[in-house]
């Protein structure tokens, strides 16, 4: 049955704006980074405890899974990576990685290698296991705001402050594709699932898709009112969610071309949004510290329902739904003239007004590994004097993985 997007849960436990988040891969975690120089791990279930990571020295500004769900990565503006086991109690091991901020943390599908993107221009790749330097990507001229892997990991996009989206190929280096964008600069980028396109936020309020292989623009969005700061693919890859600095969450049909929902209950910018695996739930988070949780319902649109429902309202001008107000102010300051989507403010409903902000929240007590060196060579021989592997060695393989299930085809 037809049902509109509503909100789920709703979290406070931040004391700074939240600057991204990542659903764990079973989608029973959430992992939020924050100005606050700290990443919660939220669980959703609501008997269970959440878990905060406070060995950063200043603000983390990205956070990572890793495919099999036992590692999470962190970045920020103390130039480190932290790796560390999701648990109150585990392994942790750093390293720095840049020499100015980092601002972008990503797994490549299987688990063994990371992006890095920084405020030194340079998108570096590193091989988890032995937190060893592979390679750079060096073509951007000012700071990268995210780099991102593929869906079959051969592929990487980067987003610049050099208003540059590049497309870089993982075995040869080569940049294959440069798009740039005058207006203004764009501040994150998402792969589509099927990895032949991928949707840039744009600083100018707009949303930009573009067809990797045809090195051509898809689809413009222009259905913001303020800076957009970023962007996630439904799994389907028929919906595009994304949050922006107006306050607002706006969710895309892109087989329609279209916004259909326009959502709101954030007080603030909004600078992260991110789908379960399943789309099942999504999730918002931005300067107002707060993290909401909904529940997608995209598995129920049908585009023929949605339409008589959103003329009907129009009509009408009557709320979608009993937990919902209709904020005509904000309808007016965010819309287009032309904008038919459904506008569901949940400020009111009894999720949001039920904030779980006594959640108990744990401080993790992880034990710190030693620092590798960067060099594969040296790390991987090390032994103890009585012949027995060194602790260096021992991280490798407790931070090693099994390779996934091969990914689908870059191009269909």
């Amino acid at each position: 049955m037809f049902s509109d997007p509503a909100l789920d849960r709703h979290f406070t436990g931040h004391s700074g704006s939240i600057t991204q988040l990542r659903f764990s891969p079973e989608g029973s975690q959430i992992a939020t980074s924050s100005l606050d120089a700290s990443v919660i791990l939220w669980n959703l279930n609501q008997a269970a405890r959440c878990i905060r990571f406070g060995s950063h020295s200043a603000p983390v500004y990205g956070v990572s899974w890793s495919p099999k769900g036992n590692l999470v990565a962190s970045a920020g503006h103390d130039r480190t990576v932290k790796i560390w086991e999701p648990k109150v109690r585990g392994v942790s091991g750093e390293f720095v990685a840049h020499s100015k901020p980092v601002r972008s943390i990503d797994f490549d599908p299987t688990g063994h290698m990371m992006l890095t993107a920084s405020d030194d221009k340079s998108v570096k790749m590193w091989r988890v296991a032995k937190r060893q330097f592979i390679s750079s990507f060096t073509q951007q001229t000012n700071w990268v705001r995210a780099a991102k892997f593929s869906p079959n990991g051969k592929m990487i996009a980067t987003v610049c402050d050099d208003k540059s989206l590049r497309i870089y190929d993982v075995n040869t280096g080569e940049c294959v594709r440069t798009f740039t964008e005058e207006r203004a600069a764009p501040r994150q980028v998402a792969w589509h699932p099927w990895g032949n396109m991928v949707a840039v936020a744009l600083g100018c309020n707009r949303i930009k898709i573009f067809d990797v292989a045809a090195s051509q623009l898809l689809q413009l969005y222009v259905v913001h009112s303020a800076p957009v700061n970023d962007v996630a693919f439904h799994p389907s890859g028929h919906f595009l969610l994304s949050g922006s600095d107006d306050c607002t969450i706006r969710i895309l049909d892109l087989l329609e071309g279209r916004p259909i929902y326009t959502l709101t209950g954030h007080t603030n910018a909004v600078n992260a949004v991110g789908f379960s695996q399943d789309g099942q739930k999504f999730a918002t988070g931005g300067n107002d510290r707060q993290l909401l949780v909904w529940q997608s319902n995209l598995h129920t649109y049908d585009a023929s329902k949605f339409e008589a429902k959103s003329s009907a309202l129009v009509s009408t001008s009557c709320d979608t739904s009993a937990a919902s107000s209709y904020q005509q102010s904000n309808a007016n300051s965010t819309a287009q003239s032309n904008d038919r989507s459904i506008r569901i403010d949940m400020r009111q409903s009894q999720a949001y007004q039920s904030s779980d902000e006594n959640f108990q929240v744990l401080d993790s007590e992880h034990t710190k590994l030693p620092q590798t060196p960067t060099s594969a060579s040296k790390s991987s021989s090390a032994t103890t004097s009585g012949g027995q592997p060194s602790r260096s060695k021992l991280v490798a393989k407790e931070l090693d993985f099994k390779p996934c299930s091969p990914s689908p085809p870059f191009y269909h």
